[in-house]
Order: C-alpha cells, then structure tokens, then sequence
C-alpha cells in the first residue's frame, strides 16, 4: 500500500475509531440518564406511599378520637365539667348545684341516713350532714331555742312533682324562684336541709330570718359547716329568692369562708 493510501486509512480509522467512542459515551450516557430518571421516580413514588400512609394513619387516630369522644348531652357536658373544674365548682360535698350545674336523674347518696331530729316529717341527709346538723340542733338547744327539719333529701322524681305543683300554683315565672327544676335540686345530693320553728308556724317563711332561730342560724350555722343558701338580696346570682331556711352543708372550712365573705356558693367558686 502506498503511503499516501496508509495516511487516508490511518485517518479513516481514527475517524471511526472516535466516531465509535462518540456512540458508546452517548449511549452511556443515555443509560445513566435513564437509570437517575428511574431512581428519581421511585423516590417520589415512595415518598408518595409515605405521604399517603401517614394521612391514612392521621385519619385513623382522629377517627378513633371521635368514636370514642362523641358529643354529650348538655347537662352532661355541665356534669362532666364539673367534675373536670373542681377549683371551681366543687367536688363531692362542695359540688355547686344549680339552674347551670345539673346531676343525673338516676343519682342517689349512697349513705343516706334518717335523721334524728325534730322534725316535721321523715326525712334524709347524708351521714356527714346529718352528723354536723345534729350538732348545730344541739347548739341552739343551749341557748333555748329549738329548730325542727322540715325537708331533706328529695329523689328526682320528688322533685319534679313538687316543681310541677309550684309551676301550677305560681306559673312558671313565680316557680323559677322558690323551687329547682327536677335534676337542679341541691335536696337531690342529700345535703340540704329546710328547717323551721314553732314561731315560724313550723313553716317556710322569709320572716324566719328575723326570728331568734333565723338569727342563730345565720350566725352559727357556718360553725358546723352549713351556709344559707340562698341569701337576702343574691336572687341575681343564685336565681331564687331569699331563704333563710336553706341550709346547705359543704364542710366547716369552706363553709367558714363562705361566710366570712359573704358571698353566694357561685360567688366563691367563680361559676354561674
């Protein structure tokens, strides 16, 4: 072969030689490109699983929330945050009941005992209440006077019939001060406790607060751990009119600082 002719086939060479490297780089390249793009897409589709797998596990857990928190009823939700909020509605003897605060139909004290006492008819208190009640009876004793319980512990259905019969009586406007709705009755806890006297006519009588015995109850009664419910001049706050018959137990303590304060049980705990 010729020199000039080995020149062209030397170049010839080279030139498929590099036109060959040309083809394997794109090729590679190509391949790699298309591996990344795979790559690629497979992270996204698994960070889409991922995504998908907690929004399906957040559902869950706010589904399992709302099963097992369905709504309540509103005296429930009244009771429920009574319990919950006892700083400031109370708990156990403390507990506020009123036309806001309600307890269940079916509640009953399970330690209700008959009291011993002067009275008008038979009637209930809790073990506790009846105990202090007795102890402030025998106070007044001391000084000559003598008080006599008139009503206690009232069931729910008791109570519904004497609020039907004040609603007959006075309609409902009038009945609204002087006697709870059924399920609002502080009687119902078995901590309450109308008392009377003989010079009261051994009835319920606003005049009871003037009277020797009214007097030594509202100076005495918070030594043995009763308040007067419901007292002159608080109808705005405790939604019933003055009685001064009303007692209710909530403990020596609070009952002191009650009375020391003169303020209603809603006044005190910071409820309605």
């Amino acid at each position: 072969m010729r020199i000039k002719d080995k020149k062209r086939f030397i170049i010839a060479c080279a030139g498929l030689a590099v036109l060959l490297i040309i083809i394997i780089v794109v090729v590679l390249v190509g391949f790699n490109a298309k591996n990344t793009s795979a790559a690629a897409a497979d992270e996204k589709q698994n960070a889409l699983a991922t995504n998908t797998q907690e929004t399906s596990a957040n559902t869950a857990v706010v589904n399992t929330e709302n099963e097992t928190s369905p709504v309540a009823d509103p005296v429930a939700s009244s009771n429920e945050a009574g319990e919950k909020v006892s700083e400031k509605v109370g708990e156990g003897i403390t507990q506020v009941v009123n036309k806001n605060h309600s307890i269940s139909a079916d509640f009953k004290p399970d330690d209700l005992v008959s009291v011993d006492l002067p009275s008008t008819r038979d009637t209930q208190l809790r073990e506790v209440a009846a105990t202090a009640l007795t102890g402030l009876f025998g106070a007044a004793e001391t000084k000559g006077l003598e008080l006599f319980c008139c009503s206690g512990y009232r069931s729910y259905e008791t109570q519904a019939e004497l609020y039907a019969w004040n609603v007959e009586t006075y309609g409902v406007e009038g009945a609204e001060l002087v006697s709870a709705r059924p399920g609002m009755s502080e009687h119902q806890m078995g901590l309450a406790m109308d008392v009377t006297s003989a010079s009261a006519g051994f009835d319920l009588l606003e005049s009871f607060g003037s009277m020797p015995e009214g007097q030594f109850i509202k100076e005495n009664a918070h030594k043995y751990g009763f308040i007067i419910r419901y007292p002159e001049g608080k109808t705005n706050i405790t939604g019933y009119a003055y009685e001064p018959w009303h007692l209710r137990y909530v403990g020596v303590d609070v009952a002191t600082d009650i009375y020391s304060s003169g303020k209603t049980m809603e006044e005190y705990y910071g409820v309605n």
